[in-house]
């Protein structure tokens, strides 16, 4: 994957999996398949990636190991979901789950990144704006190169400390500072929460894709760890997994975990007890999904506030720094006054 997942990405390899899906449904097998949508790729990018593949394929390879030798193009959990469908048979039905795990991640992003859209505008505003001196040197000066090669520098710092926090969070990299940065943001009222929520739906939503395709158990939840996208929940399965091969079964061995909630815990044994694990994590999955939605608005809502406060309150401090400059040079020009006579 790229080193910042935008939803047009996402989108981009959701149309990847659901033309396959529907040209193995349709009868067309998988090279011709593979080959038909090199020509005309989901994004250029994809085209080389596909032509190896091609060649592979045609060399006797199966798909799960041509994916393999493309490095870090594709994650994990889509390899072992490609390779659980090459041996159940059901393929087609895997590349489905695919298109609509990359489709229901894309909407998700694009609901938050819409959501923090004003926030982040009325940032800017104020970046641009504030302080006012620069602006009021500029008209008295004129010299309007000075101010915007100034706020240039502003703002590409700003969208440089943005983008390396971000390229930081996603993938598999800097696990240390990933984890850091997650106990940090934990701490920040609703976005933890909505963070919490986003990587336990998440996680649901990669456990029960990779249930459904016969992935042996540990596999699914270690691989669904690493879908989640949070430290904390992998740090957790990974304790939990020597449990669960000395004979526990998964609800049993997270019992404990504070990583997973009571609701989740109490709702995915009930799953366990009743044979109906796909249900519970498919409940699950829509429920944090729902959740993260929510508390994401919320905050959203909240920092709006806060930057309104923000800007209210450094239009107090110059406004007040004008009129204390003000009167103190009025005091000083009545004190010369009374010394002179």
């Amino acid at each position: 994957m790229s080193l910042i997942v935008t939803p047009r990405r996402l989108d981009q390899f959701g149309e990847l999996y659901h033309q396959l899906g529907g040209m193995l449904s349709s009868g067309i097998n998988l090279i011709q398949g593979v080959e038909m949508i090199r020509d005309a790729p989901p994004s250029g990018s994809f085209r080389q990636h596909l032509h190896h593949i091609l060649n592979e394929l045609k060399g006797g390879l199966t798909l799960s190991e041509a994916l393999a030798h493309r490095g870090r193009w594709l994650p994990d959990f889509d390899i072992a979901l490609i390779a659980a469908g090459e041996k159940s048979g059901r393929l087609d039905a895997c590349f489905h789950r695919l298109a609509e795990y990359y489709q229901e991640r894309a909407k998700l992003l694009r609901s938050v990144l819409a959501e923090l859209g004003y926030p982040a505008f009325l940032g800017l505003l104020v970046l641009l704006v504030f302080p006012p001196g620069m602006l009021t040197q500029m008209v008295l000066t004129g010299d309007l190169a000075g101010f915007v090669f100034g706020k240039l520098k502003a703002l590409l710092l700003v969208a440089g400390v943005i983008l390396g926090l971000v390229a930081l969070n996603q993938g598999s990299r800097f696990p240390g500072w990933r984890s850091f940065w997650e106990v940090v943001l934990h701490r920040v009222p609703r976005l933890g929460k909505a963070r919490q929520s986003l990587a336990l739906g998440r996680f649901c939503m990669a456990l029960e894709a990779l249930l459904n395709a016969g992935v042996d158990v540990l596999k699914a939840w270690d691989l669904s760890a690493a879908a989640s996208g949070s430290p904390a929940v992998r740090r957790a399965v990974a304790k939990a997994l020597p449990r669960m091969a000395g004979g526990e079964t998964p609800g049993e061995a997270i019992a404990q975990s504070s990583v997973f909630p009571s609701r989740f815990r109490s709702v995915y044994r009930s799953g366990e007890v009743s044979g109906r694990i796909d249900q519970s994590l498919g409940y699950l999955r829509q429920e944090y999904t729902e959740q993260a939605t929510r508390l994401y608005k919320s905050f959203a809502q909240w920092a709006i506030r806060l930057v309104f406060l923000v800007v209210f309150a450094v239009i107090g401090y110059f406004v007040i720094g004008f009129w204390v400059g003000y009167f103190n040079g009025m005091l000083d020009m009545l004190d010369k006054a009374t010394q002179s006579q």
